[in-house]
């Protein structure tokens, strides 16, 4: 007898196939599934932290310094920078400067010896008179040239002089060696010449413009300035008395 189109041994013997070969799939799917489930089990390390007494104390080691952290300084503003520098430069002066002038007449610098003569540099008043062209630079041109024409520097081993011989004005300032207390000297020109600025012990200046071999004149003056405790010890000092 026939059973579907099929006879009941030939569908047992189907069923037969069928069922071994579930079987076998079923085992291949166990035998590979086995190391993803061995692996899936794993067990992995754990870091476990624990607190302790120095976490405490690093926290109120950090308060405390926020606690003692300093309050921002105040800024100093442009007048009060502006009356520091006054009183440094008024505590300045009153070190370096103090006492009357010294009065010298002919008598005093008799026999001197002359270091350095002459007018104000050439190259200052050429300079000057290139830059008139801009017009702006003409004050400067007309008194460059006044410099040039009208006063003279005379440095000896007695005194240091400033002749003034213009139409308006004639005058000859002379201060000897133990009334200077500061020179300063800036270069100009590219080093050709520079200005001086003597310092004396009243307070006074006296400035000489486009000197030439300025940074000589400079050690000639404070090799015959007498030291402090010179100053102290004698009103006058007299360089050419060593």
């Amino acid at each position: 007898p026939r059973f579907g189109g099929a006879s009941i041994a030939q569908r047992n013997t189907m069923l037969m196939s069928r069922a071994s070969s579930v079987r076998t799939h079923s085992r291949l799917g166990h035998a590979l599934a086995a190391p993803r489930s061995h692996a899936a089990i794993s067990v992995r390390p754990r870091l476990v932290c624990r607190a302790s007494d120095d976490d405490g104390d690093f926290e109120s080691k950090l308060a405390a310094l926020k606690l003692s952290k300093k309050k921002p300084e105040k800024r100093v503003t442009f007048e009060e920078r502006k009356k520091e520098q006054k009183a440094k430069a008024a505590a300045i002066a009153a070190e370096t400067t103090s006492g009357t002038m010294t009065t010298m007449s002919e008598a005093d610098w008799a026999g001197e010896t002359v270091f350095y003569e002459g007018a104000p540099s050439s190259g200052e008043t050429a300079v000057n008179v290139a830059l008139a062209a801009t017009l702006v630079w003409l004050p400067l041109t007309a008194a460059a040239l006044g410099r040039k024409l009208w006063i003279n520097y005379k440095i000896t081993d007695k005194r240091v002089c400033v002749e003034t011989d213009s139409p308006f004005k004639k005058e000859s300032l002379n201060v000897g060696y133990n009334d200077i207390v500061r020179v300063d000297v800036v270069g100009r020109g590219v080093g050709l010449w520079g200005d001086a600025v003597i310092t004396c012990r009243d307070g006074s200046k006296i400035e000489m413009r486009g000197l030439e071999k300025f940074l000589e004149v400079k050690k000639y003056i404070e090799e015959r300035m007498p030291t402090q405790k010179q100053r102290e010890a004698s009103e006058y000092y007299d360089p050419m008395a060593e």
